[in-house]
């Protein structure tokens, strides 16, 4: 049997997935209809980010781009979605609209198109004039969103096949149970029971029980509607207000009959927020690291050693500080979700970090570590001199810069006078505020304790080119080399990635 192209994309996707060690890929349908293999990395009430499989590119997508079907799969799978079995879904119609030159979208049934569309929703037409319409757009919504209960049970009562049949009426009330219109519900039920010819009698009872229940605890169950929204909303706030909702529904109804229908939906609300905030913190900690380390070198006085005292002692309670006050948790919570980050792959996302020109700082050792070049140390070629069509644009800007630190050097001098040798403190002192938050922020990076490096490179000094000497006029005339004036010997500068 010939597969479909989404299933072939998933056979090919599943295969890569076990081959390389990952999560298998799955195919993302998008709104119009394409389809991406991709891994899913994270996803919250905002939207979702991919990886591709095609090119290696990461995608930040809104829920709105993916088809329904795709969009309510992958909700699901990260919690942000009722279960199949709790949860009627009705096709509908979201329509996108200007008001006052303002976007505005309606979700609803359209039940006129004209000059004038009118969008039904919950028993309420909308009327919006077509020339405002900007999109259109299927999706499939939950029945509370689109019908009144009342709506629903006429158009369930419609498609019931053979009012003769209790088994019929069994499902009808099932459904019904799921939109919470237990009225009706129960008249199918107790039709069921007078029919008398269901071929599933366990069933009849473990329903009319069920009703029951649900009937009595209409108020538990309605807490539980809010916390389920919350957690399919999937934001900070939304978040906040569902730990609300947890906390009312303990305190108002302890002996609740619902306890196993709260206990399962606490457990997915708590997954689904630990996963949010986990990828949040990890995230937005990476990110602080710059500012953080810019407001630093922005002191009064602060010195090369002060920075590194500071990276491995005080900054990462600083950095746990600001993210913990942006989400509004405690800051034990957001360590320990920091500490959890490599459970999602949002969380092992990396960040670029360089030491710039202040690499020699490190030592040439350090600045090689781990990197290729120190693989294979004593093998370089003595030239190291980039031989593209760009070389001579590359001296250009190598000899501007050596000139501008040698001014700078000159004018922390008082000009004049033989080039005393930098010291690192000179560099760190005379570096302006944005190679010295850089550097900053690389070293913290480095040497916090708190990243993990899974990439490092060097990149030959714009200056030497990697030979750690540059040609200079000596006393008698004669051309000789010297240190380099920008890499100080040291060859290289050193950049690697971290998450």
């Amino acid at each position: 049997m010939r597969k479909s192209v989404a299933q072939l994309l998933l056979t090919i996707g599943l295969a890569i997935g076990g081959a390389v060690g990952i999560a298998p890929a799955q195919t993302v349908q998008l709104a119009e209809g394409n389809l991406l293999l991709a891994n899913v990395e994270s996803a919250d009430g905002e939207g979702l980010v991919v990886k591709r499989l095609d090119n290696g590119g990461t995608l930040e997508l809104r829920w709105d781009q993916l088809s329904p079907s795709s969009a309510l799969a992958i909700k699901r799978q990260f919690d942000l979605a009722g279960d199949v079995e709790d949860e009627i879904l009705v096709r509908a119609e979201e329509v996108e609209y200007l008001v006052g030159g303002r976007k505005q979208t309606i979700l609803g049934k359209i039940i006129e198109r004209g000059d004038q569309f009118v969008v039904q929703q919950r028993g309420v037409p909308f009327r919006i004039p077509r020339t405002e319409i900007r999109n259109v757009r299927a999706v499939d919504a939950p029945v509370a969103q689109i019908y009144t209960k009342d709506e629903w049970y006429a158009i369930r009562l419609a498609q019931l096949e053979d009012p003769a049949k209790a088994d019929q009426h069994m499902l009808m009330a099932e459904d019904l149970i799921k939109v919470r219109d237990y009225q009706h519900a129960g008249e199918h039920l107790s039709k069921a029971r007078e029919l008398g010819n269901t071929i599933d009698p366990g069933r009849l009872d473990s329903l009319e029980t069920r009703l029951s229940r649900y009937k009595d605890a209409a108020k538990e169950r309605e807490l539980l509607d809010q916390i389920q929204a919350c957690r399919s909303r999937g934001t900070l706030a939304q978040f906040e207000k569902g730990q609300g909702f947890i906390e009312k529904f303990e305190s108002d109804f302890p002996n609740t009959r619902l306890k196993a229908e709260f206990d399962l939906e606490k457990e997915r609300f708590l997954r689904a927020r630990e996963r949010y905030l986990t990828q949040q913190v990890a995230d937005n900690y990476r990110r602080a690291i710059r500012s953080v380390a810019e407001k630093k070198v922005r002191e009064a006085g602060v010195s090369l050693q002060s920075v590194r005292d500071y990276a491995e002692n005080e900054m990462t309670e600083d950095l746990f500080k600001k993210v913990s006050a942006q989400f509004r948790i405690d800051i034990e919570e957001a360590k320990k979700l920091w500490s959890e980050r490599e459970k999602y792959p949002a969380g092992k996302r990396t960040e670029h970090f360089a030491y710039g020109l202040g690499s020699w700082v490190l030592g040439e050792k350090a600045i090689l570590k781990d990197t290729n070049v120190e693989k294979a140390k004593g093998q370089q070629p003595k030239n190291q001199r980039p031989a593209d069509k760009n070389s001579r644009e590359i001296e250009r800007v190598a000899r501007a810069l050596k000139q501008a630190l040698e001014r700078r050097r000159a004018a922390s001098q008082g000009g004049g006078g033989a080039r005393q040798e930098q010291s690192d403190e000179d560099w760190f002192r005379e570096a302006k505020s944005k190679e010295r938050a850089g550097w900053l922020r690389a070293y913290y990076a480095e040497f916090g304790g708190q990243l993990k490096v899974t990439y490092a490179s060097v990149a030959p000094c714009v200056s030497c080119y990697g030979q750690g000497t540059t040609p200079d006029m000596g006393p008698d005339g004669k051309v000789i080399r010297t240190p380099c004036f920008l890499c100080h010997n040291t060859k290289w500068m050193r950049s690697f990635k971290a998450y």
